[in-house]
């Protein structure tokens, strides 16, 4: 009898991981290059002061909040549709 832990989890685990490393990376990546295009310069110019002490750059969406909106709105259209069964018996009035 194997007792070693690959032969418990299986190929299954195997992928889980990588998968998890790929987003990681996915998301590291997207985090480092966001606002790679918007400068000092430009977060100073489009700043709002507060009492002169503090400033708060404004500036685009990065690709990072766009990929991460984007995943989240998939993910909710998914978990609905998978889901729409309860969902039918919530909106159904319960008479």
């Amino acid at each position: 009898m194997e007792s070693s832990l690959n032969h418990s989890l299986g190929i299954e685990a195997l992928f889980w991981t990588l998968g998890i490393i790929l987003a990681f990376l996915i998301t590291q990546i997207l985090l480092l290059r966001s606002g790679h295009g918007y400068s000092v310069h430009d977060t100073e110019a489009h700043s709002t002061n507060y009492a002169g002490e503090i400033k708060e750059g404004h500036g685009g969406m990065t690709a990072f909040l766009w990929f991460f909106y984007f995943v989240m709105f998939v993910w909710t259209v998914v978990y609905f549709v998978q889901h729409a069964g309860e969902f039918a018996i919530i909106f159904a009035g319960g008479e």
